[in-house]
């Protein structure tokens, strides 16, 4: 374990990892963000390789989760001298979670406030004998109670060169581009880069419906559905331009309304 200040950011959002990496050299030079990962199992291996002193660990990524990356490196003896601090977009029920086990987490999207206290709890941290290490296999129990159910609250995008945070309220619909996702908004569209099919995972199954294979439209802007005289179903969502067609193989669920 090397003593010069490294970190290693692993998240499977790509803009997030680097908005994340461009506010910790704002608000702590001195650490150097060796490398990124994109899943859990390439956070492991640079973690064996780079043994840094800071990990930053998403939740929820593809293969093992952050959860099970910081179990690993409990095994291996790593957190003795490397502080783990876990990205989450849980809800509030599960931050208590976190609270109560003594681990140090941050919230997406990312306060810069927030992650200056983080900054110093990790320097006091490192400066103090290590302490007794919390039982992560609880904290797994925990977050996955029925009230600790984790569904996407922000998304990173793009428009253009720029990045963006945007709330996951302000959608009105998803549209499959390949394997990327037009995100329709009120202030306009933005890209994502995420597949349709793994972002419908992650949204709030009740509050966003899928109505064709490449539309996921939210529930609470649906203005009207409009049939017409072949029993072709539209949707029509408040502040979208045209309406949106409804496939047969989702068409039953507007039965009901």
């Amino acid at each position: 374990m090397t003593d010069e200040l490294t970190a290693i950011i692993a998240d499977d959002e790509p803009v997030l990892r680097f908005h994340l990496k461009q506010m910790l050299g704002d608000v702590w030079s001195e650490l150097d963000v060796a490398a990124m990962a994109s899943s859990g199992d390439e956070a492991w291996q640079l973690i064996e390789t780079v043994r840094p002193r800071v990990v930053f660990l998403d939740i929820k990524m593809p293969g093992m989760t952050g959860l099970d990356v910081a179990e690993r490196m409990q095994q291996a003896g790593l957190t003795r001298e490397c502080a783990v601090v876990f990205l989450t977009a849980y809800d509030e029920y599960a931050v208590r979670a976190f609270e109560h086990e003594a681990i140090d987490y941050l919230l997406k999207p990312v306060d810069e406030k927030r992650l200056e206290q983080t900054r110093d709890r990790i320097l006091q941290r490192l400066t103090r004998p290590a302490p007794t290490q919390v039982d992560l296999s609880d904290l797994k129990r925990l977050l996955s109670r029925d009230g600790s159910r984790e569904s996407l609250r922000w998304l990173n995008v793009q428009r253009g060169e720029d990045i963006h945070i945007i709330d996951v309220a302000s959608v009105l619909y998803f549209l499959a581009e390949d394997k990327y996702t037009t995100v329709v908004t009120d202030e306009g569209e933005y890209l994502l880069r995420k597949s349709l099919k793994q972002l419908e995972a992650e949204l709030d199954d009740q509050a966003f419906w899928r109505i064709h294979r490449s539309t996921l439209v939210q529930v609470a802007r649906i203005d009207r559905v409009e049939r017409s005289f072949s029993g072709q179903l539209k949707v029509h969502v408040r502040g979208a331009r045209k309406p949106l067609g409804v496939s047969r193989r989702f068409a039953e669920r507007f039965k009901t309304m």
